[in-house]
């Protein structure tokens, strides 16, 4: 049996998800954006004198 697969053949996705440091960073980084988002939108709804 010979496989038809060959390196080139990998799908987009299956090599994004083999880097498991790019996905932890961008995980990261959106946990922080949106951190930070909800920060600036919470301190833009306290109400000024």
């Amino acid at each position: 049996m010979s496989s038809d697969t060959s390196p080139e053949e990998i799908p987009v996705m299956q090599r994004l998800y083999n880097r498991i440091w790019l996905l932890a960073a961008v995980a990261l980084l959106f946990f922080i954006v949106v951190y930070v988002g909800w920060g600036v939108a919470d301190l833009l709804s306290v109400p000024s004198r």
